[in-house]
């Protein structure tokens, strides 16, 4: 097929096309002048068969008058020579006809074959020594033939003049021919225009489209459509490398693009781990309490509250792992837990659901449970006066490990919650009761920027929130280099 529709076979087809109706014209107008000339041979075919047969009546007389005057054998060859000729320009069967045209000639035909049995008569007559009797018989036949003449030029002038009578028609019929010849070389010429100029569009719309599609991508607009049109061969593979150089290009500019957008959310990213990491208010509170249990209670519950610290501050403050088991991440939790249950042993309460055999077969973003405990902690409970109740689980359906922390407090307001879930695409400052919400939601974008879906708030102001984080297990999560 490609070889088909390569541009040398296109140009070979296309002369080629050019040249047969070049060639078809030209035949065709060989032919009508052929059947010009037959129609003005047969309009003059039989005055010009008179006019010989005429030559040869005269002509005969000739030898017939050697042969008589003397008995010379070679004269008698050529008077039958002669005779042959003549009878051999007699029609073997002539019909009976009407027109006076033809029985004029049909009259001729007789008295000429009659005079041809003269002559053998007269032959005979010689060879017998009748003088007299063959001398009579040469001048009735002498009669005969000046009448078969006299005959012949009647028939013939009046068939030249009917002839002259349709001349007119010779005339409009060549003009018929003439103006039909013109047709075809015209048409030829159309039809020769019209296939070259399809055969160069072909070629040169393509190149056009491509110059144009050039032009926009210099410009920056990737977003054009491809080209399709059905050309020959070689431009066909010019336009398709064009096509896959510009998905290429823009796929590429848009990898720039999504790589800065990632360094940019890195960024942020760092700057808000840094200011999350340290709550100098939960610190000193913490450590107000771990100073008030060291007095009022025994040292071992001490030595336990600040162990349980230690491992939450050696967890929170020195990973440095983008993503960690998930044991990590409740290990530090329970934690974390241990302290808020120290801190608020009756005004709140924690309940932890992670099934065993998650936890050493998925991983997850470090550090994202712990902010979201710490701000339901800090917001969810203001102006309640009923028990606050946080609940942390981890499930997985199919390839999806769900991770959802839900407290019972005053919820959230459908617009907050709309804007913390957008994406940011610039450095800016946040209101601090949101910090830690905000950083875990725009890390899990970092990581998982093909999912929009990849944490959910589900909240009812007044009743309680609950945020929910759904991992593919299937899908590697996006890590800076």
């Amino acid at each position: 097929m490609g070889a088909r529709n390569s541009l040398r076979s296109q140009l070979v087809f296309s002369a080629a096309i050019g040249i047969a109706m070049v060639i078809a014209s030209i035949i065709y107008i060989l032919f009508a002048t052929l059947r010009l000339q037959q129609i003005v041979n047969d309009q003059f075919r039989t005055e010009r068969a008179l006019q010989e047969l005429q030559l040869e009546v005269v002509a005969v007389r000739t030898p017939f008058l050697n042969y008589l005057s003397s008995r010379s054998s070679r004269a008698l060859s050529d008077l039958l020579a002669e005779e042959q000729v003549l009878r051999g320009m007699l029609p073997e069967h002539s019909r009976i006809e009407s027109d006076p045209a033809l029985l004029a000639r049909r009259e001729i035909y007789s008295m000429l074959a009659s005079y041809l049995d003269l002559i053998q008569h007269a032959i005979d007559l010689k060879r017998a020594r009748a003088i007299e009797e063959y001398t009579l018989l040469y001048e009735e036949m002498a009669y005969l033939s000046d009448h078969i003449v006299e005959r012949i030029d009647r028939i013939s002038l009046s068939g030249l003049r009917g002839e002259l009578a349709r001349y007119e028609e010779i005339i409009e019929t060549s003009r018929e021919l003439l103006f039909w010849n013109l047709s075809v070389i015209i048409l030829a010429f159309v039809a020769s225009t019209l296939w070259i100029s399809i055969s160069i569009n072909r070629v040169t719309d393509p190149m056009n489209r491509l110059a144009w599609m050039a032009g926009e991508l210099s410009s920056g607009n990737f977003d054009i459509a491809d080209i399709e049109i059905d050309t020959v061969h070689e431009v066909g593979a010019v336009i398709s490398a064009f096509n896959t150089m510009k998905h290429d290009i823009r796929q590429y500019i848009s990898e720039l693009n999504r790589q800065q957008k990632m360094e940019q959310l890195l960024k942020r990213m760092e700057l808000y781990t840094m200011q999350a990491q340290m709550n100098p208010h939960f610190l000193f509170n913490t450590l107000n309490t771990g100073v008030q249990l060291a007095i009022t209670e025994n040292a071992e519950r001490t030595a336990d509250f600040m162990e349980h610290l230690a491992n939450f501050f050696r967890f929170n403050l020195r990973e440095r792992n983008f993503i960690v088991p998930l044991r990590r991440e409740i290990e530090g939790l329970e934690a974390y837990l241990y302290i808020l249950r120290i801190r608020f042993p009756k005004s709140l309460g924690f309940s932890l659901d992670a099934p065993e055999d998650l936890l050493d077969s998925h991983t997850v973003p470090a550090v994202m449970l712990q902010p979201l405990v710490e701000n339901s902690v800090i917001h969810a409970f203001k102006g309640i006066d009923r028990p606050g109740r946080i609940s942390i689980a981890a499930q997985k359906e199919r390839s999806v490990l769900t991770l959802s922390v839900r407290d019972n407090g005053i919820g959230i307001d459908p617009e907050t919650a709309r804007r913390l879930l957008e994406p940011h695409s610039r450095d800016v400052e946040h209101d601090s009761k949101v910090m830690g919400l905000e950083n875990v939601i725009h890390r899990l974008h970092f990581f998982y920027p093909d999912d929009p879906h990849v944490v959910t708030i589900e909240s009812t102001p007044g009743c309680g929130t609950e945020i929910i984080i759904r991992i593919d297990t299937e899908v590697e999560p996006c890590i800076p280099s």
